[in-house]
């Protein structure tokens, strides 16, 4: 038996379909005709390799075939490059079928030319309709959510406004002089609205976690503001009921911490507001404390009280939602039970965990963990001179101010360009991978370098280590500024242990952007402030796929500048996909992971916050199995489609 007949016999015992074709195109124009077809193509197509051989696969292709699929296609086999796609086709009864296809070219091993094309085949129908299905059924889940979440959300926004009405007049009310009588209606009518408003308040922040709008920052902030705070809210509480109360912070505590410091605040608020709402003698008491263990520092915070305990068969829904320990308390003490799941959500946001210890009329301890680090200097210095919202710089001659841009991404190259000719600056080079930029910086010299930190070939660590090499040679030192769309923990600090002088994540926000460019050319920022694109990115519809605001930010209004930066992202956009499905059929976890990062970027910047999210998932999914990917890439699918269509229909 000649070798023919063996490959073509191995062939038929696959499960795939197998089909060749010539590399050649035809006179007609159909493009290239197929040469062989296995027993699994013809099984699942219908059509005998009599009624295949010699015809293009594009009779297999139907009214319903996605016409960018089959152009990238077209465009991989007239570049002779492999491709990784899945596309719906017709059998010869005319039913739909979904494929799996891997194309790759076979070149002659003498000529280097290219004389076939290799097509594995996948049927993967029936996953394509489970995942039809449960898309569906997700949408609707989702849409139920997002309209329990805006009705929530709008209903306590409608809430407030009277609201503040009532306790702004209550309290005009109280500064004037009134008879005991009407003093005690007009306390009432305060202490009630007060009531109400963190009623609101508590289903506002509720809505805002369960549409995943709530969001943790990282700034610098003083801790011993943030318990002043606390403490001029509710000392008078406190005091009416002759209670003790006290706040001890230890003196290894940092001044500066690096956290979200308001919602810190709300957490201990919290507490101290149930401790005292639950204590009728004796007191309340605060402890802050500060361990750093190896590298890791935690905020360590304790709440306790002598008020009346929770008995022992509630301690397990304690922290759900609208639970109390007993329905008599509503009526007693007032509240919907949602302080404590709201402060459990935030903790756990934080990294942090959450717990307590209580005895029945002996009171309770909680005691909570805050993962945070004290905050830089750097920060600091930057935090105590920071000015709002300004859009230019002062102080220094910007026309001599040279910056190098090392971006890989077209869209987020874009971006930064663009923000710094919004500062003033007009002397920019850009960079796409490390080593143009190790070239750049051989024939000229800059005074900052914005460095993207995930590059192809050479990324920006490597990079910043050669650069740092060079300069040891020449006696200089250039500040080099990480821009990365790793917003880990610790993601800092491996840039500077690299050799960068600063931090930006992106997708990037135009005031600490502005505030890091100032910083390191010895500038100010302007007094001006009227720049509307300091406001922080994020979409407030969630049927808007698309935060204009963010995409206004490369096309300042033109429709011509507009059109070219969404073509530019939807074709980069193609290209990680093909990156991703190629990365999940040869298993490489590594390419995975940074195909999704780049572009989770790209969707930042532009504005594509729930695609950002997705692909930030994606990105640490590297080494999950087939399956899963599967289900990955369907969401991005989904989402991007949305952001597609949406795009598309503003030009």
């Amino acid at each position: 038996m000649e070798l023919k007949e063996i490959l073509s016999q191995m062939a038929d015992y696959t499960s795939d379909s197998i089909v060749i074709t010539s590399a050649k195109d035809s006179l007609d124009g159909e493009g290239p005709k197929i040469v062989y077809v296995n027993k699994s193509f013809t099984e699942l197509t219908g059509y005998t390799s009599a009624e295949s051989i010699g015809r293009s696969p594009k009779f297999l292709q139907g009214i319903k075939t996605d016409r960018k699929t089959t152009q990238r296609i077209h465009q991989a086999i007239e570049a002779k490059r492999p491709v990784c796609v899945e596309i719906l086709n017709y059998s010869k009864e005319g039913q739909e079928y979904w494929v799996e296809v891997n194309i790759s070219p076979i070149f002659c091993p003498d000529s280097k030319e290219c004389i076939y094309f290799l097509a594995t085949e996948r049927d993967i129908t029936e996953r394509k309709n489970a995942e039809s299905q449960l898309i569906k059924a997700i949408s609707k889940a989702e849409a139920a959510t997002i309209a329990k979440s805006e009705f929530l959300a709008n209903m306590s926004h409608e809430l407030r406004t009277p609201m503040n009405g009532i306790l702004g007049l209550a309290e005009i009310l109280q500064g004037g002089e009134l008879t005991e009588d009407v003093r005690e209606c007009v306390d009432a009518i305060h202490s009630s609205g007060m009531n109400l408003l963190s009623i609101v308040n508590d289903i506002l922040d509720l809505s805002k976690i369960e549409a995943k709008e709530l969001e943790i920052e990282k700034y610098p902030f003083k801790i011993k503001d943030a318990l002043k705070n606390i403490k001029d809210v509710t000392s008078l509480s406190a005091s009416r009921k002759n209670l003790n109360y006290d706040m001890n912070l230890n003196t290894n505590v940092p001044d500066w911490l690096m956290g979200d410091g308001k919602r810190i605040q709300q957490v201990i608020f919290n507490l101290v507001g149930n401790a005292i709402k639950f204590t009728e003698n004796g007191g309340v008491s605060v402890s802050i404390d500060w361990k750093d263990m190896g590298g890791k520092s935690s905020l360590m915070i304790q709440v306790q009280d002598t008020g009346i305990g929770i008995p022992d068969e509630f301690h397990k829904h304690l922290f759900n939602k609208f639970s109390q320990a007993d329905t008599s308390i509503s009526r007693k003490f007032g509240g919907t039970g949602l302080g404590l799941a709201i402060t459990k959500y935030l903790v756990e946001m934080m990294g942090g965990s959450i717990g307590f210890t209580s005895k029945i009329n002996h009171g309770t301890i909680f005691y909570l963990t805050i993962p945070i680090d004290a905050a830089p200097k750097q920060d600091i210095l930057q935090s105590e001179i920071k000015v709002a919202n300004e859009n230019s710089l002062v102080g220094v001659d910007l026309q001599h101010i040279n910056a190098l841009i090392v971006e890989d991404h077209p869209i987020n190259q874009m971006l930064a360009i663009k923000w710094l000719k919004k500062l003033g600056l007009k002397n920019i080079d850009s960079a796409l991978n490390g080593f143009e930029s190790l070239t750049l910086l051989r024939n000229n010299s800059y005074d900052f370098i914005l460095m993207d930190c995930q590059m192809p070939e050479l990324d920006g660590y490597e990079t910043t280590s050669l650069i740092r090499d060079m300069e040891k040679q020449m006696n200089t030192r250039t500040p080099i500024i990480a821009m990365t769309a790793n917003a880990m923990l610790g993601e800092r600090e491996k840039c500077l242990l690299a050799g960068m002088d600063d931090y930006l994540s992106k997708p990037l926000n135009f005031n600490e952007f502005q505030s890091c460019i100032a910083k390191w050319i010895g500038a100010s920022p302007a007094s001006d402030t009227t720049s509307a694109t300091a406001t922080k990115s994020g979409t407030l519809d969630a049927s808007v796929p698309v935060d204009l605001s963010r995409l206004n930010e490369f096309t300042e209004g033109d429709k011509d500048t507009e059109e070219m930066v969404i073509n530019l992202f939807l074709e980069t956009a193609y290209e990680s996909f093909d990156r991703l499905k190629c990365a999940q059929l040869s298993e490489e976890a590594e390419e995975w992971s940074k195909a999704a990062h780049s572009f989770k970027g790209a969707s930042g910047n532009l504005g594509a916050v729930t695609l950002h999210a997705i692909c930030s998932d994606a990105e640490h999914k590297g080494e999950v199995s087939r399956e899963e990917k599967d289900m990955i890439l369907s969401s991005l699918y989904a989402e991007f489609s949305k952001v597609e269509t949406y795009l598309k229909g503003l030009n």
